[in-house]
């Protein structure tokens, strides 16, 4: 599957962006989100496990889809994604539990 010309650029932008000197912004992050139309905090879905949500609930990816792994294992790494894409945007105020 090869990647739109929209979506390439939306990438190279994001990674100019962070291999500069400086830490990347909450700004470049959120806005790198929202060019994928996911607008952050993400969030752990309260229905299925390692299903993750962005702040609509709407699906943003869902890990350990063929179900290989226990419910545990599934929710502790979408929470460990969770954790730092929200924080990388600016998030840190919300808790987000598992």
């Amino acid at each position: 599957m090869s990647i739109g010309s929209p979506h390439r650029a939306a990438i190279e932008a994001f990674n100019a962006a962070s291999a500069k000197a400086q830490p990347v912004s909450h700004r470049t992050i959120r806005t790198a989100f929202l060019d994928q139309n996911v607008e952050l905090p993400l969030r752990l879905s309260d229905e299925d496990v390692g299903v993750v949500l962005d702040r609509h609930g709407c699906d943003v990816f869902t890990v350990d889809v063929n179900n290989e792994r226990p419910d545990d294992e599934a929710m502790a790494i979408a929470l460990f994604i969770v954790e730092c894409v929200n924080e990388a945007a600016g998030f840190t105020e919300e808790k987000l539990d598992a």
